[in-house]
């Protein structure tokens, strides 16, 4: 070949890829749309040591591992994990910053007047990452160990108080729905996270309160607490002896508690397709499903799409339910 056809070939190489770039920009998606940052944070809404924290510290290690970058977990509690839903919807769209939530994400902006932000339009949903449920724990000094008992003993003022993870939250929420269903009326005392309200339920302080499974989990095996049953509507493995609240009689108190991804809602589709095609892929690995099965969750992956139609459907319903249960911030 000679210089003027090696010239020429090079001139047909240069006109075909300008060609490529130019589709590419004329269609609107960058070049390098699908690339994820280097560094990747995961905002939990809630104290460390926490139900939600700890499913997602596994979660999280099996995305690093997925992708081969750094992801790190950045606690942001308080105002019933406002605060941190917030940071993430102010956060730069590029994938680099991700909300893990649970039900609290459509039930704490009904709860707070102005947390900021609105739950759908100001997030792009990635994926859900499990169903699961909650459990009522009770000292074992209060002697009860049903939750006919329990009811008794609130009739008789000796359950004055219960505890939750926070104004807003799931627990809080739940728990509520339980006082609505039965009569009983102690006082809420909320916490930041699971963990220091475990603590003050362990000392005996306050009596009562529901907690995700992973935070009761070694507290009800050594015996330290008592579960007496679980929101979800089947029964938890790890629980043996505790009823659903359907099974105790009251099935107005059964809630279902799921969690799952988004990011701040400009994030490319392109990068949302990524990072859900990248977190079900990690959710299937051994760490996780072994997880998954030790603390009573399922697996519910599905489209971007779909968790986005859910996440509107759960903001309708929990919203009329702080509106008919009245609550407010504390």
């Amino acid at each position: 070949m000679d210089e003027f056809q090696r010239d020429g070939a090079a001139r047909r190489r240069l006109g075909k890829a300008a060609l490529g770039g130019l589709a590419l920009l004329l269609s609107g998606v960058p070049v390098r749309a699908q690339e994820l940052p280097d560094q990747i944070r995961v905002i939990v809404p809630l104290a460390t040591g926490s139900s939600l924290d700890a499913r997602a510290r596994v979660i999280v290690e099996a995305i690093g591992r997925q992708i081969g970058r750094r992801v790190i977990v950045e606690n942001r509690p308080g105002a019933g994990g406002t605060l941190g839903t917030l940071a993430v919807a102010r956060a730069k769209p590029d994938g680099s910053t991700l909300l893990f939530n649970n039900n609290s994400h459509v039930i704490a902006p009904h709860v707070y007047p102005a947390p900021g932000y609105d739950p759908l339009k100001d997030f792009a949903s990635v994926i859900q990452a499990y169903d699961t449920g909650l459990v009522l724990v009770v000292h074992p000094s209060l002697g009860t160990k049903t939750l006919k008992e329990l009811i008794a003993a609130a009739g008789r003022g000796q359950v004055p108080t219960y505890a939750s993870s926070g104004t807003g939250g799931l627990p809080h929420l739940a728990m509520e729905m339980l006082k609505d269903a039965t009569g009983m009326a102690p006082a809420h005392v909320p916490y930041k996270g699971d963990g220091p309200a475990l603590v003050d339920v362990l000392a005996g302080r306050v009596p009562v309160m529901i907690s995700g499974y992973p935070a009761a989990l070694a507290h009800v095996q050594s015996g330290s607490l008592r579960a007496l049953a679980v929101t979800s509507r089947r029964r938890a493995s790890m629980f043996a002896d505790a009823p659903t609240m359907a099974e105790a009689g009251y099935p107005g108190a059964t809630v279902d508690t799921w969690a799952g991804f988004y990011v701040p809602a400009k994030t490319p589709k392109a990068i949302v397709d990524r990072l859900h095609r990248e977190i079900a892929a990690a959710m299937k690995q051994p760490l996780v499903q072994e997880h998954y099965i030790a603390t009573g969750a399922q697996v519910a992956t599905g489209s971007p799409a779909e968790f986005a139609a859910f996440t509107a459907k759960e903001s309708e319903r929990y919203g009329k339910l702080v509106r008919t249960l009245n609550l407010k911030p504390e």
